[in-house]
């Protein structure tokens, strides 16, 4: 199927949007992740997908993702409302 220009514009006009979506989620995630002392270098923003931001988080050493996830885990047990209940 063969896009119009007009059609073509919006994509584009969404997309770009997309990519200012993710540029934000990222330098969110970065100065949080900041706060408790938490670097992931490769963390970046990736090209849009279906019209939707995405943010590549990458890899990280294992002393990196353990620090992440005693943060998450400290989180969670301080405030009830961020667990989700598993069957």
């Amino acid at each position: 199927m063969t896009m119009t220009a007009k059609e073509l514009a919006q994509r584009g006009k969404l997309d770009l949007q997309a990519l200012r979506a993710g540029d934000v989620a990222v330098a969110g995630l970065k100065e949080a992740l900041a706060r408790v002392g938490i670097v992931i270098p490769s963390l970046q923003a990736g090209f849009p997908v279906n019209g939707s931001g995405r943010v590549e988080l990458g890899g990280c050493n294992a002393g990196t993702a353990t620090r992440l996830a005693e943060v998450i885990n400290a989180a969670a047990d301080s405030v009830p409302e961020l667990r989700v209940t598993t069957p």
